[in-house]
């Protein structure tokens, strides 16, 4: 059985948020993409509702039946597991207030800059709020690759100046938030 990679577990968090949240048009469509996902790697997903709040517990798909009932004996080694909690953000106002401040970041980049960099600023702030639950100042150097190698091309159907400008709408996101850009923050420890 293949190792899960975290960018795997990170995006299963995320899609399991979106669903518990409520706010997708298609749950369901979600789910399996989700399923999908773990699918290729031999696992499956459940949420375990603990004290402190529900936990995502991804786990190789071997340690069901047939009829997704989990059987111990199949299990060798607890560490194949591995958990991530769905509590909610520690930021007054959870995921809505998130979202509204990143929205109106990438609105001053559209006033400012015009398209294609407010579009990118867009789907960036999209992608924080949706993805990670975070601010746009709270990107990692990480976070960034990931949006503009994968995320970007992918989810947000670009056009070419977008594609051509990505890395410089960032930079412009980070300049109107007043942050310095993740690529240079993180590049410099």
């Amino acid at each position: 059985m293949p190792e899960l990679p975290d960018s795997v577990v990170e995006t299963a968090r995320a899609i399991t948020r979106a669903i518990r949240r409520g706010t997708h048009q298609d749950p369901e469509a979600l789910r399996e993409r989700r399923d999908t996902l773990l699918a290729r790697f031999e696992y499956t997903a459940r949420v375990r509702e603990d004290d402190s709040g529900p936990v995502l517990v991804c786990h190789p798909a071997a340690w069901l039946d047939d009829d997704g009932v989990f059987q111990p004996e199949a299990m060798e080694s607890t560490a194949a597991a591995v958990e991530r909690d769905l509590f909610e953000p520690a930021v007054e106002g959870g995921w809505a207030a998130i979202e509204a401040h990143n929205r109106e970041l990438a609105g001053e980049v559209q006033d400012r800059y015009g398209d294609p960099h407010g579009a990118t600023a867009t789907a960036f702030a999209e992608y924080m709020a949706n993805h990670h639950e975070a601010t746009i100042e709270a990107a990692s150097e990480s976070a960034v690759e990931t949006f503009l190698t994968e995320y970007l091309p992918r989810n947000a159907w670009p056009t070419q100046a977008q594609k051509a400008n990505a890395e410089t709408s960032i930079r412009r996101l980070f300049d109107v938030a007043g942050e310095p850009v993740p690529l240079d923050r993180d590049r410099k420890r």
